[in-house]
């Protein structure tokens, strides 16, 4: 069968060429019409030998092709070898695959399109020189580029995803900002939120092929009046949309007559909204008349959203004296100018969260009495934690001088008893068991006389590079057996073997003994697992056990001076674990659930050379 439409495929060639055509005259009619075409042909074979040039190949390589015939490609033209021609040659051949392309020829300062078929005896290679099309395309891509760069609107290119590909002069003008804070990030970042949906709109009929325009205001972001009209164009190359084009035109000018009946209301709302504080301000029938963005920041709650129930449930659930906007309190002229200030007051977000805020009322006066109120605020829940935090870190001061006077008076008289009991057990006077339950209660002193005297002095820093999965295997191993007694079993788990810290050691393994030991003394059995990998630069550690827990009433209170959930503790041993990481520039999270377990996180800076 195959013979047969080789046959017949002959036949149907000669009849075109000569029907009594011989197979030499057969090959100069081929030959002479393969002269014909304006691209070049050529084949090799398998030794990389010129077996057929035509008249146009003979000219684009610029030698006789009589000559070229049973000469190697690569030692005629060696400057190809490691080129695109070379490699596309070689796995046309070794790949038996159809590779097409276009190259530039230094030797002969021409672009070729080539395509390369490969054949069972060799490489049919045709080629053309696009050297004219090639300039002409880079003359169309210039004039892009200066129309791009040149035109006196802002300009810039954003791929189909959104991102900002380049920005012309102008909109780097129009837009006085690093152009770096543009390059690659998402157009909307930089779009107020009241605009972001109908710009999404704009862009996708533009990705889509449709142009589009709008007018967009810019007035409140660039605290100016500032309009903008907008034109999306997609960018078409070879009839595929790449991306869009976004033209922006300042239009603040010409919309400047149409707005200056709102300059003094624009003006009054700009300086509303550019003051931190939250401003609200209610007429004589308790309506809200004024309303900024730091209040919707600081309550939740848009303008649009307020009605007297929810302006009652913001101000009024705590009973707070906020909510005032009574017109009666005049005086006997109608009018009450009296401005009150008022510290530590809740109000509720829309969320339901408190906030503490301190606020001023101001009266506002019309002809002969007050015809509403503005109530200025601020929130100052955080300026309260920071005050309770300079009172716990006052606190603390004053626990260490108490200490450091405690433990040295004590030590004196307990050193004392020490000795006599030693010299009544020598004695051989008195019970046994007596003196044991003595000397562990004077140790006991004496370890809550030392834990005293660290919160009182400043501890001796050796600092030095240790392995944490080295320290916490030796701090494991140590108290292992004091574990098992107990049927608790210490599981250890690393993700990491560089896990190194810059550290007092000694001070570190006193953290984790204190942390490991908590948890041991809170279980009856089970077991504690010890998490080790690193994350951000930092050396994350997790004891995690299986104990009763800490009530949540009571984290908040976890490391705090005498704070302890254990009949016999001090809450010594956790603060100082707490100061020492805080020392090494780390940081220590409590979670716990009470009949579960408690975790302790501790993070703590991963060394670096530099």
């Amino acid at each position: 069968m195959t013979t047969d439409k080789t046959n017949q495929r002959a036949n149907d060639i000669c009849s075109i060429l000569s029907k009594e055509q011989t197979k030499d005259s057969l090959i100069d009619s081929f030959s002479s019409t393969m002269d014909l075409l304006s691209d070049g042909v050529l084949f090799l074979n398998l030794n990389w030998e010129f077996e057929y040039i035509n008249q146009s190949a003979e000219k684009l390589l610029r030698h006789d092709r009589e000559k070229l015939l049973g000469k190697q490609i690569w030692q005629e033209y060696p400057h190809l070898v490691k080129t695109l021609f070379y490699e596309a040659y070689h796995h046309a051949h070794l790949k038996n695959d159809v590779m097409e392309f276009d190259e530039y020829d230094p030797a002969f300062d021409s672009w070729f399109h080539v395509k390369a078929y490969p054949k069972k005896n060799g490489l049919l290679i045709i080629f053309q020189d696009i050297t004219e099309k090639h300039v002409a395309m880079e003359v169309v891509e210039e004039s892009y580029r200066t129309l791009f760069q040149k035109h006196p609107d802002a300009v810039c290119s954003i791929d189909l995803d959104g991102n900002f590909l380049a920005l012309n002069t102008a909109f780097k003008t129009l837009f006085p900002t690093d152009e770096k804070l543009f390059l690659g990030s998402h157009y909307l970042e930089f779009i107020p939120d009241e605009l972001k949906e109908r710009v999404k709109n704009i862009f996708n009929y533009a990705k889509n092929g449709k142009p589009q325009t709008t007018e967009l205001n810019f007035t409140k972001e660039f605290k100016r009046p500032f309009h903008l009209f907008l034109t999306a164009l997609p960018i078409i190359v070879q009839s595929n949309i790449i991306g869009v084009y976004g033209i922006l035109k300042d239009i603040t000018a010409e919309r400047d007559s149409l707005e200056k009946y709102l300059e003094v209301s624009q003006m009054n709302e700009l300086i509303l909204n550019s003051v931190e504080d939250g401003i609200v301000g209610f007429d004589g029938h308790q309506n809200v008349i004024m309303w900024n963005r730091a209040a919707e920041k600081m309550t939740g709650y848009k303008k649009e959203e307020l009605n007297l129930d929810i302006v009652n449930r913001i101000f009024k659930e705590v009973n707070s004296p906020l909510w005032t906007t009574d017109s009666t309190n005049n005086d006997e002229h109608g009018l009450d100018e009296k401005i009150i200030r008022v510290s530590d007051v809740s109000i509720f977000r829309k969320d339901g969260q408190p906030i503490i805020i301190e606020y001023v009322m101001t009266p506002i006066a019309g002809i002969n009495k007050v015809v509403g109120k503005v109530y200025t605020f601020r929130d100052i829940t955080e300026k309260k934690k920071s005050d309770e935090l300079l009172y716990q870190s006052e606190k603390l001061s004053a626990v260490g001088q108490l200490a450091a006077g405690i433990a040295h008076e004590i030590r004196n008289p307990l050193t004392s008893l020490k000795g006599f009991l030693q010299l009544i057990e020598m004695s051989g006077e008195g019970k046994k068991e007596y003196f044991e339950i003595m000397k562990s209660e004077f140790g006991r002193i004496e370890q809550i006389l030392n834990e005293l005297l660290v919160l009182s002095k400043p501890q001796s820093i050796n600092k030095e590079v240790c392995s944490m999965n080295s320290l916490l295997d030796h701090i494991i191993t140590l108290l292992n057996t004091q574990a098992i007694i107990k049927n608790i079993y210490i599981e250890k788990y690393e993700y990491t073997e560089q896990a190194k810290v810059y550290c007092t050691s000694s001070q570190i393994k006193q953290v984790f003994i204190n942390f490991i030991k908590n948890a041991i003394e809170a279980m009856d059995s089970g077991k504690i697992i010890v998490n080790l990998w690193e994350e951000n630069d930092f050396a994350i550690i997790e004891i995690i056990d299986e104990g009763c827990g800490i009530p949540e009433s009571l984290l908040s209170k976890v490391g705090e001076p005498f704070f302890t959930t254990k009949e016999k503790g001090t809450g010594l041993g956790l603060m100082v674990s707490y100061q020492i990481i805080e020392d090494h520039g780390g940081d220590i999270q409590v979670c716990s659930k009470e009949g579960e377990g408690t975790r302790f996180t501790v993070k703590l800076p991963i060394y670096s050379k530099d």
